[in-house]
């Protein structure tokens, strides 16, 4: 099928869906026209959403949580831009919105947003504007907003993130740390608790948040780190000297995962962003390898962008594992891998597929914590020389197949993708090998969630980037789980 042949027919099952409950998988409801992937990843497609133009689709359904693409200030009635610099942003948000609350949640449940925009200096006000219209006086999501060079279509704004919907409903509003012993007492004393039990994390020693963001959350066995930057807590000033401020800013990060009860160790996966990749990329290698020793390192994706915010020179993302229950990751996945692995204290598995390219640098390709999978930023690479390919469209479905190779490693398919970003140093002229790529891979759809944004460099002057998180329960008991 051609390309505009799969996108008109895609468009067209997007309008004769009828949103019915009608099936259900594992006992969860699904709505008719909404395919479930072999591991049970729903793609959300629900009434009066935008229609996606291109090889990726608007959310997935995972289990207890709702991974939403990059969404865009279009307007749903008409597949248009909306004009207007806050109006369009509101819409990006409230384009958000909707497939949330199409899955039962709301703004309030949101766990991580991540917030790509083209001027900071522009627009970085005009999104804090909008989230106190929307969120009120807060608590807010923790969020990690970046200036790139660009968006497509030229645009301004978008904005990508987790929800929390726990598909028995309650099961997270008793389930926090405030119940279950663990992480700061101050901290769960004050906290506030969303309709769907997401707890806005403000641990004792912690840095002060300076906008419409808060510093992290818990939900369910999972913590989400807002991007964190060398900031001094006792001062709430940068730390002045490059690496000791890359140093604070991964610090930072660990006091609120410490106040959970994690580690460095159990993180899942992290983001580095810098504003110099020749100059901070080697400063990040040092700090990490103090901080987690010989490794395992988590699964990370390192950019360069054109600012942050108080033009800064480094900012961490990042996601952790702590389950409620203990000994939730320790005894369960695939055996082969545990065999194989590292595992954190709190059941992190660092994977190392027979196969797959090697790290070079401080980080793994990837972990496996609970049902996830998360992939660390995949390059072009042939794992049989550990060189990055030639042409650039083989470059970038190489990308996509080092990171297939490890999700099938873990009883996953590209079917099981959950989310993905790809950072690409041309729009114009990588974009549209991207798409020709998944439609190859992926077939006629359904694609997963994906947000496209162009950088300013990327390791080795690279093409192409592509970071992502799977979908593979571990209590499918599969013949290779065993």
């Amino acid at each position: 099928m051609s390309k505009g042949k799969a996108i008109h027919t895609r468009l067209l099952a997007s309008i004769l869906a009828v949103p019915l409950l009608v099936t259900s998988f594992n006992g969860q409801a699904v709505a008719a026209g909404n395919y479930v992937s072999p591991n049970g990843v729903i793609t959300l497609t629900p009434e009066g959403a935008i229609s996606p133009t291109g090889t990726w689709d608007l959310a997935t359904r995972a289990g207890d949580y709702i991974y939403i693409a990059g969404m865009r200030g279009i307007d749903p009635a008409t597949n248009q831009l909306v004009e207007g610099d806050k109006e369009r942003i509101r819409q990006a948000f409230k384009n958000m919105e909707l497939i949330a609350e199409s899955e039962g949640a709301s703004l309030q449940d949101a766990t991580r947003l991540v917030v790509y925009v083209s001027d900071m200096y522009r627009y970085r006000p005009l999104v804090n504007e909008v989230q106190e219209e929307l969120w009120g006086d807060g608590p807010y999501p923790p969020r990690t907003i970046i200036e790139v060079d660009r968006l497509n279509q030229d645009d301004i704004v978008e904005v990508e993130g987790t929800f929390y919907a726990p598909e028995t409903k309650g099961n997270g509003k008793g389930n926090n740390s405030a119940n279950n012993g663990k992480g700061n007492n101050k901290s769960t004393d004050t906290e506030n608790v969303s309709p769907n039990g997401v707890v806005t994390l403000s641990p004792e020693g912690a840095i002060q948040s300076t906008g419409t963001w808060d510093l992290a959350t818990r939900a369910g066995d999972y913590i989400f780190v807002a991007g964190m930057r060398g900031i001094d807590p006792e001062t709430n000033q940068l730390v002045a000297g490059e690496k000791n401020r890359i140093r604070q800013a991964f610090k930072n990060m660990e006091l609120i995962a410490e106040s959970e009860g994690a580690s460095l160790q159990d993180a899942t996966r992290i983001v580095v962003y810098v504003t110099d990749m020749y100059r901070y990329r080697p400063l990040v290698n040092e700090v990490q390898e103090e901080l987690w020793g010989d490794g395992p390192y988590p699964p990370r994706t390192i950019i360069e962008v054109d600012r942050l915010n108080q033009d800064d020179i480094v900012e961490v993302e990042g996601t952790f594992y702590s389950p409620e229950s203990k000994n939730n990751g320790k005894d369960k996945g695939n055996a082969k891998t545990l065999s194989n692995a590292s595992v954190s204290p709190n059941g992190v598995i660092t994977l190392s597929p027979e196969g797959a390219i090697m790290p070079t640098g401080t980080w793994d390709l990837a972990t496996r914590a609970g049902d996830n999978i998360y992939i660390a930023g995949m390059r072009g690479i042939d794992p049989s020389m550990n060189q990055l390919v030639t042409d650039a469209k083989e470059r970038i479905r190489q990308a996509f197949k080092n990171m297939e190779l490890i999700a099938e490693s873990e009883g996953a398919s590209l079917q099981d993708a959950t989310r993905i970003v790809v950072y690409v140093t041309d729009m114009y002229r990588y974009r549209p090998l991207v798409n020709e790529v998944q439609e190859e891979l992926w077939g006629d759809a359904p694609y997963p969630p994906r947000t496209i944004i162009e950088v300013d460099r990327l390791n080795q002057d690279d093409i192409v980037e592509v970071e992502g998180t799977f979908y593979s329960p571990q209590d499918n008991n599969k013949a290779s789980h065993i």
